[in-house]
């Protein structure tokens, strides 16, 4: 019940914020060369009515396809939805990326139900959760079994071989999952608690 309240209030919220121009084209940096300013600028959008613009809307009220691994012969102009390299351990080196997005059925809104989501992070999830693969690390590291949940199978398979390299490969992977050096293979990052 909290989040319908919620989602209820952040609908209202944004209805409230396209009723002023002005307020909503600084809130949201909208210009004539955006896709979502291009809309909001034509002549028969009305800010009073209760229709709020498609690409503002919440995000649980739309699904945008995941950004793509790019490959050499991508050029700048066909990289909507496709990213260079994925994922970072600071926030500001994350690369981010444009997407397409579709309004889910049966939501009313204004303007082009497909549009164009700027400043998406270069993210991927696996599933893995940091505390889990850390508990894996300590209890079991010494099996391999946190290297076999990571994705480096070859690894895993020579750590159980060799006991964890007796004890000090398994605590040296502790120490490098504590500072942030050993994450999941293939660019994927640590799934966030909400």
């Amino acid at each position: 019940s909290a989040t319908i309240i919620m989602k209820l209030l952040s609908s209202l919220c944004f209805i409230l914020i396209l009723a002023s121009r002005g307020i909503c084209q600084q809130l949201f940096n909208l210009t004539n060369s955006s896709t979502c300013g291009e809309v909001f600028l034509e002549d028969d959008y009305n800010p009073y009515s209760p229709f709020v613009l498609c690409c503002l809307l919440p995000e649980e009220y739309y699904d945008c396809e995941e950004p793509q691994e790019a490959n050499s012969t991508q050029t700048n102009e066909t990289l909507i939805g496709f990213c260079n390299n994925f994922g970072a351990q600071n926030f500001e080196d994350v690369e981010t990326t444009s997407v397409y997005c579709t309004v889910l059925p049966g939501i009313e809104c204004y303007g082009d139900k497909m549009f164009i989501k700027e400043d998406v992070p270069c993210v991927r999830y696996k599933g893995l959760y940091f505390p889990s693969i850390l508990l894996f690390s300590v209890f079991l590291g010494i099996l391999g079994v946190d290297r076999f949940c990571l994705g480096f199978c070859c690894l895993g398979v020579a750590k159980l071989l060799t006991l964890g390299g007796i004890g000090v490969w398994w605590i040296v992977d502790v120490i490098l999952l504590l500072t942030g050096n050993l994450t999941p293979q293939g660019g994927y990052n640590w799934n966030q608690y909400y």
